[in-house]
Formats: C-alpha cells, structure tokens, sequence
C-alpha cells in the first residue's frame, strides 16, 4: 500500500467512475491557485480596497513562493504518474504541472491569499471556516486531477503558514521601525538572486524514460525559478519605491475605483497573457517578465492612480 499514490489512485478510479462529470469543476478549481489569478486578485485589494492588506499578501505571496521554489529544486521529487505509470492525470491539467512535484505550489498560492485572510482580517468564525474550505478544495483539486500526491499539498501548506506567521509578525513590526522594510527587501532580493544561481549550477537527476526522453527536463525547472525571481525581486524593488517615494493611497469614489480596477486589469491582464508567453523557454526574458508584471502591480500603477489624485486635488 502506498499512502501517497493510492489516494489519487482512488480518485482516479472515482473519476472514470462518474464519467468525468466533476472534471471541469476541479479543474477550475486549480485556476484559482494559479500565480497569474492570485496576482490578479491580490492587486485588486491593494488597488482599491485595503493597501496594507494587499502589501501583506503580496509580500506572503513572494516568500512563500521562494520557499517553494527553493523545496523543488532542492528535492527533485517527480509528479505522481512518474512516479507511478498507473496514475494518468486529467490532460488539461498538465499545462500549468511543470518542474518537479513537491511541494504543491497552487497549494502555497491559495493558503497565501486565504490564509493571510484568516490571519491578518477579524472576519467571523464562519467566513474562516469558508476560507480553510477553499483552501482544502483547491489542494484535492490537484489530488482530483492526478499532478499532486497527498504529501505535497500537505506541505505546501504547511510550509505556507509558517510563512505568514513569519510574515504577519514582521509586517506587525513595520511601523515601529522605519527601515524594517528596506531590511526585508535586501535580504529578499539577495537570497532570490543566490536562488537563481542555485538553480542553474546544482545538479538535477538525469532519468530517462523509454523513448530516450528526460522524465523531467531540469532546463524547466530552472525556468520556472527564473520567472518565480522575477515576480519576488520585482516585488521588492517596487515594494521599496512605493513605500518610500509614492505612498498612494486607495480613497476615491466608487466611480473612480471602478474606472481605476478597469484599466489596471486591463494592462495586467495583458502583461500576464502576452508578456510571460512572448518570453518563451529564454531565462533572462521570463525573469524580465515576472519582474515587469510585479513592478506594474505594485508600483507603476499607484504612480498612475497618485498622479489622478494629485491632479484631483489641485483642480479641487
């Protein structure tokens, strides 16, 4: 008996079972782990609706991502139907399952925007319980399509939480000392860049498969960590900028929050659907994107929405 494989065993059996009818809704599931939705929906709070709450997540996203980074690289460990031949993942799933298995990140990308709800908000009892639901659906939702086994969505959150504890002792910290922030961002920006030369000079396992083809190319994990960099050292570099030299603030009418949401999504969504896909399997050209998306998000948008506030006020 393996306790790792049979539960997606299991499932798989289940899904063949009930004809695929659950497939579409576990699979959207896995869209709302996805880095590019939680950018998205993380920007959308630090916009418009709570800038501090949206700084904590960002900030919880980025390190929670290089811990992640960090654990796949570092254990190598294969996606369940290498691991196994009986597994067969759902087809439509494989697109965003590269690089190694563990830990899951879709699992570190929810627990970082549900979990810091739970942490960081006095919501009810009741809208946290609903929180952790959301969490638990999209972790077996990659247990449902076949690309995670039960040990690494387990430690996906894990691992997760212990960073927003990390995260919300810090951020608790930030307005008692002034230069924590600056702190924060070197050493961010420092172990990113020792990430990266990890990644592209450690040694990766060299299995093949029958036909002579790597199981898991090692060029896409290093990919993977590049983009990921781009996304953290982007992050802090603006995080740095805004803090010291924009401050924005997210008053405005409900009008102007719209007008704003609008445009920005716009732009967004089209950095994360155009750019990332235009930068290609090149390592310089994904870690410009991420860093260029990250920047947009956190702080060449605030000097936008700043400059409109400004300009409002001396019209006013």
């Amino acid at each position: 008996m393996n306790i790792f494989i049979d539960p997606i065993l299991f499932l798989q059996s289940l899904r063949e079972m009930t004809g695929g009818i659950f497939d579409t809704f576990f699979l959207s599931c896995s869209f709302y782990g996805e880095i590019s939705t939680v950018i998205v929906l993380i920007a959308i709070i630090y916009w418009c609706l709570d800038k501090k709450f949206g700084e904590f997540l960002f900030l919880s996203l980025v390190l929670g991502l290089f811990v992640n980074s960090l654990t796949k690289i570092t254990a190598c460990i294969y996606r369940p139907w290498i691991l196994d031949s009986r597994v067969q993942p759902l087809e439509e799933a494989l697109g965003p399952a590269t690089g190694y298995s563990f830990p899951s990140g879709h699992t570190t990308i929810t627990t970082v925007l549900f979990g810091g709800a739970i942490l960081r908000k006095n919501y009810s009892k009741a809208l946290n319980i609903v929180f952790l639901f959301c969490i638990f659906l999209i972790a077996f939702s990659r247990l449902y399509v076949g690309v995670h086994n039960v040990i690494d969505v387990i430690a996906g959150f894990l691992f997760t939480f212990i960073v927003l504890i990390i995260v919300n002792r810090l951020y608790d910290k930030l307005e008692e000392k002034p230069n924590l922030d600056s702190i924060i961002a070197a050493f961010g920006i420092l172990f990113t860049v020792l990430l990266m030369f990890y990644a592209s000079t450690k040694s990766y396992p060299m299995d093949y498969d029958t036909l002579g083809k790597l199981v898991v190319d090692p060029a896409i994990a290093i990919l993977d960590v590049f983009t990921l960099s781009g996304f953290i050292i982007g992050f802090f570099i603006s995080w740095i900028g805004e803090r010291k030299l924009i401050n924005f603030s997210i008053d405005g009418s409900v009008e102007t929050k719209i007008l704003r949401l609008f445009c920005g999504l716009i732009i967004l969504g089209f950095l994360i659907r155009v750019l990332l896909p235009l930068a290609g399997h090149d390592y310089t050209g994904r870690f410009l994107a991420g860093f260029i998306i990250m920047s947009f998000a956190v702080f060449i948008y605030p000097v936008v929405i700043k400059f409109f506030q400004n300009r409002k006020t001396c019209e006013n």
